[in-house]
């Protein structure tokens, strides 16, 4: 178990197909506590999650910062219900990087996987530096956090959703100025993996489905991921789309 290490993980009912399977690839890789941010408790046995309920009329920033103020943890792992595990992360690699964040205390977060970034700032043979200047310096995919700078973006960021036609009304392109404003500083990961879609590559390191859900129809990038998964927990995938 990596210590001082959480997973937290937001979720919302309408997506509880995916609970199950999500739950069962944490546990069956990861050691590490797990919390669930829901609407909803799930229905089925969760040994080993805390499940925490938020107020499903507040926006997602708030929801979010509810759950969040109740973890303790000094780092986590931050996920959404979509994000299968469908190989084994190397947990080495994670430990090597929580150790960072105990060298370099300005450091707040470390990206599990390359996304835009046109400066390519070698920082390690596997890390490279996220220019604050660059589109979606803060992303909602899997990272590891040092907590409570994440707390302090969700504290002081703009009260919005999670998504929306707007995009200038979305927590994630919005919180871009809250980071600028609190000195937000991070990493990616890349070690030459190759690419998948259009704005981001896979990670050896923390190999998952980034998203399995992508506007209520299923993710056809990762269709060959997906559907072993789907066997393992049972899911009927005819009930939704393929992108």
């Amino acid at each position: 178990m990596i210590k001082e290490l959480a997973i937290v993980t937001n979720t919302h009912s309408k997506n509880s197909i995916l609970w199950e399977a999500y739950i069962g690839q944490v546990q069956k890789y990861m050691e590490e506590p797990l919390y669930l941010f829901t609407d909803q408790h799930p229905a089925f046995d969760t040994s080993g999650v805390i499940s925490l309920l938020y107020d499903a009329t507040h926006n997602f920033r708030t929801q979010f910062l509810t759950g969040l103020m109740q973890v303790n943890h000094k780092y986590c792992l931050y996920m959404n219900e979509d994000y299968l595990l469908y190989d084994a992360p190397n947990r080495d690699k994670l430990q090597e990087y929580i150790d960072m964040f105990e060298e370099n205390e300005e450091l707040s977060f470390i990206r599990l996987q390359k996304g835009i970034d046109p400066f390519d700032i070698k920082v390690s043979d596997t890390l490279r530096y996220l220019d604050v200047r660059i589109p979606y310096f803060y992303s909602q995919t899997a990272t590891l956090w040092r907590t409570n700078h994440l707390k302090a973006i969700h504290a002081n960021g703009p009260d919005l959703h999670i998504g929306g036609e707007d995009m200038s009304q979305q927590f994630e392109v919005a919180a871009h100025e809250t980071c600028y404003k609190l000195g937000i500083q991070g990493f990616y990961h890349y070690d030459n993996e190759p690419k998948r879609g259009e704005h981001h590559y896979d990670s050896s390191v923390f190999p998952y489905t980034a998203s399995a859900l992508v506007k209520g129809k299923w993710c056809s990038e990762y269709k060959e991921e997906l559907l072993p998964i789907f066997k393992e927990y049972n899911i009927d995938a005819s009930q939704r789309e393929w992108t």
